[in-house]
């Protein structure tokens, strides 16, 4: 276990009665070439593996809208009949210039990463492309928010 956590990789053990035990290992490839989807947020361009992507929406309106609700201070999507988690990039990433209660019409990417579904709001879907993809290392490898 501590040899695959040391190159950035994980090990998941999944256990249910009767069923058997699953066992998942995921080791990082050290360079990748991946297709993502390229998004913007004020002047800043993010990438999203089109992988994990499940649906491009747009909603009208600002974060007040009926397509988008709070609850126990979650922002929430109504998506095909549920409710999804919302994050505005904007938001979580504090991105100097950007204002994230801005009300025009804004992009969602509807993703899921690791078996959970959410949404994540954007500016603008700038293009798709082939990017190449390293693995962090060591130092940033703890921050939270850069994958």
């Amino acid at each position: 276990k501590t040899n695959v956590e040391r190159v950035g990789g994980t090990i998941e053990v999944d256990s249910r009665e009767g069923a058997g035990t699953t066992m998942r290992v995921r080791i990082p490839l050290t360079l990748a070439i991946v297709p993502a989807l390229v998004v913007s947020v004020a002047d800043e361009r993010y990438a999203i593996p089109q992988v994990h992507l499940m649906e491009l929406i747009r909603v009208e309106g600002d974060m007040n809208s009926v397509a988008i609700t709070t609850a126990a201070e979650a922002v929430l999507l109504r998506y095909r009949g549920g409710l999804l988690p919302l994050i505005d990039l904007a938001r979580v990433l504090e991105i100097p210039g950007a204002d994230p209660d801005r009300a025009p019409t804004r992009p969602i990417a509807v993703v899921q990463a690791d078996g959970v579904m959410f949404g994540i709001r954007v500016d603008a879907i700038e293009s798709s492309q082939e990017i190449v993809v390293k693995s962090l290392g060591d130092p940033l490898r703890q921050i939270p928010v850069f994958a």
